[in-house]
């Protein structure tokens, strides 16, 4: 896609995404927003953000930059900066956290602060990877409220993307080759360990502690079994080594990428929303019981609308740009507009799931997920990233 596009139809979307910006605001105040029940309206907040507080960062600095609001763009500033005191903790999401809190603050900004707090935490996040196999692991404290796994010992298919996404842009920011050396070795890792013969990927493994290579067999977390394949880890591998190939422009991962893609469209259907675990085994038999995750189609798109703002894709990537519009559009027909009667608001995005095995917030509004969609859009309308 040499050059990118934005349907009208999109620009209606994208005001209703900043629309729904500052009502979330306005209904939790100082807290954080974290899922919302479109039945009711009223959201379940954290008071530190849990794992996705950079996403509401980056919403705010997004929709003060589009609106000229300049006090939305203060509190994304002062919200970044309320996010240090984690920069400690030992947990792979502070690559999301400081990333989309930190480094795109620096990026707009222009503030020196937030490149200082956002490189601390781009050589903290390298820091954690196994001896051995480079694997990068979730750590001893990984925030996630709906579940209690931990541990240096535990990696999963997700890591490809928080765990990753600072090395990117700390290798450009420094052109310390520690980063990209660090990340190839992770991404090969995954390849060999999660990818599976049909580009279907498991969720989670053990490893042992001296070696850093995996021990006992693949298990799920968020998945319907230990052989499934859960949807939004699937979105993290496919964004997470687009990703790759954008930094590195390595084939290989642009390979995987769209391997990895391709499961997706051949196993979701023409919306390319998909089930929650595209192998959950009630799909054969009671398909309309299987949450759908709005979610993971989110986190692609993000990916792929980075991929179609670029000038000159070699044309694989070109392939993999041209289902921006497809998977764009899918998600939108769960995105609700003005006087839509599936919500109380508009620009709200349905059918997030995001434990199905602990039944918890399985049909919901997700902050990452309608952070995801704002991005890619935002992407689409500027063709920028502000990184």
């Amino acid at each position: 896609m040499t050059g990118h596009i934005f349907k009208p139809e999109w620009q209606c979307a994208l005001d209703d995404l900043c629309a729904r910006v500052y009502g979330i605001r306005s209904a939790v105040g100082d807290a954080w927003p974290y899922h919302c029940d479109p039945k009711d309206g009223a959201w379940d907040t954290t008071a530190d953000g849990d794992w996705c507080g950079g996403h509401w960062v980056e919403c705010l600095r997004i929709v003060g930059e589009l609106t000229g609001h300049r006090a939305i763009e203060a509190e994304s500033a002062q919200r970044a900066e309320s996010l240090r005191p984690y920069l400690e903790r030992d947990d792979a999401f502070r690559g999301h956290r400081f990333y989309y809190g930190a480094a795109r603050q620096y990026a707009w900004t222009g503030n020196e602060r937030f490149r200082t707090l956002a490189l601390a935490a781009a050589y903290a996040v390298r820091s954690m990877a196994m001896k051995g196999s480079g694997a990068m692991p979730i750590g001893t404290q990984v925030q996630v409220r709906s579940t209690k796994l931990v541990g240096r010992d535990k990696a999963c298919v997700d890591n490809v993307h928080p765990n990753l996404i600072l090395d990117w842009w700390g290798h450009k920011e420094t052109g310390d080759p520690t980063f990209v050396v660090g990340a190839r070795r992770h991404l090969d890792h995954t390849i060999d360990q999660y990818v599976c013969e049909d580009y279907s990927t498991i969720e989670f493994r053990d490893y042992d502690p001296e070696t850093g290579m995996p021990k006992g067999a693949h298990y799920t977390l968020l998945g319907a079994n230990n052989d499934s394949c859960w949807s939004r880890g699937q979105a993290w591998a496919v964004a997470g080594y687009l990703r790759a190939w954008e930094a590195t422009r390595d084939p290989r991962y642009l390979s995987v990428g769209r391997k990895l893609l391709e499961y997706w469209i051949s196993n979701s259907d023409e919306s390319l929303v998909p089930p929650y675990d595209f192998k959950d085994p009630l799909l054969k038999t009671d398909r309309a019981s299987v949450p759908l995750d709005t979610s993971a189609s989110a986190v692609v798109v993000e990916q792929l609308a980075r991929m179609s703002i670029l000038k000159d894709l070699p044309p694989e990537a070109e392939y993999v740009a041209s289902k921006t519009p497809l998977f764009v559009e899918g998600l939108l027909r769960h995105l609700t507009s003005v006087d839509d009667k599936r919500a109380k608001s508009r620009g709200v995005l349905l059918n997030g799931c995001f434990n199905r095995p602990k039944n918890y917030a399985t049909a919901s509004e997700l902050i990452w997920g309608t952070a995801y969609l704002l991005f890619a859009l935002y992407y689409l309308k500027t063709g920028r990233v502000v990184e």
